[in-house]
């Protein structure tokens, strides 16, 4: 029987897998708040990711950074205002709602999966940053215009259940761009098996640990060692997530190709 024989790029996937499943372990045994378990665990591959790429590297940070600033506080604000989820934070909350440390979570969530896609997926092809983007900016704003405005005249307008709230974030985007251009939905699976095997030890270390748990009602709920998996988060995160993402990405910021 032969050896098996890895390319150089398997074999950078595998150390970030193994990177991840080694320092959950450490968080394990050290039990460090939230956002140093992040710090130890995500930040690092992240950055190793990033820095592999190199024609892309800015326009993913750009894009990275804007979805932060302006995406990420309103999707926040409105499942936070359900106790969809918690975290352990030791940080001011803005709106006495957003941890700052999910913050940090959300820009490294959108920066690593983009990083792998570019660099495992789509070769790295261009820096070119597509005119479209400013449409993705204007509906970022009108999100944002339309969360804040509810969130000071009337809060539960705006209180949307997990699960409900991925249906315009997530769902109806991904069948819009993917139905547009089917081939980039065949160009999705690898990152998102990846980032669900990442997303999902992660958050099983966390929760065991005391940095995150799920304190609401779900679609359906499982026992894991004591503790509360909802399936919702299965599909938001593993499912949906990794694909509109880059979905997005490929439409508004690359060549959609």
């Amino acid at each position: 029987m032969s050896d098996v024989v890895f390319t150089n790029k398997q074999k950078k996937a595998i150390y970030l897998l193994a990177y991840v499943f080694a320092s959950c372990l450490v968080i394990y045994v050290l039990q460090p708040t939230y956002i140093i378990s992040l710090f130890l665990v995500i930040v690092p591959p992240s950055i190793i990711n990033f820095l592999w790429i190199k024609k892309s590297r800015w326009k993913i940070f750009f894009f990275s950074l804007i979805t932060l600033i302006l995406f990420a506080p309103p999707v926040e604000i409105m499942t936070r205002l359900t106790n969809s989820w918690d975290v352990q934070s030791i940080l001011p909350r803005p709106f006495g709602l957003i941890p700052l440390e999910n913050m940090l979570f959300g820009f490294f969530n959108i920066l690593w999966p983009l990083s792998f896609y570019e660099f495992f997926v789509d070769k790295d092809r261009t820096k070119v940053i597509s005119k479209k983007l400013k449409y993705l900016v204007a509906l970022y704003c009108l999100l944002s215009i339309i969360v804040y405005t509810l969130f000071y005249w009337n809060k539960k307008l705006i209180s949307i259940d997990y699960i409900v709230a991925s249906i315009p974030i997530l769902i109806i985007p991904s069948l819009i761009i993917f139905t547009k251009n089917p081939k980039i939905l065949r160009k999705v699976f690898l990152t998102t098996v990846f980032f669900a095997i990442v997303h999902f030890t992660f958050e099983m270390f966390a929760m065991k640990i005391g940095n995150w748990w799920w304190p609401s009602e779900y679609l359906h709920t499982f026992n894991i060692s004591g503790m509360v998996y909802p399936l919702d988060d299965a599909i938001v995160w593993f499912l949906l997530s990794t694909p509109t993402l880059i979905g997005g990405y490929e439409f508004f910021v690359d060549d959609n190709k």
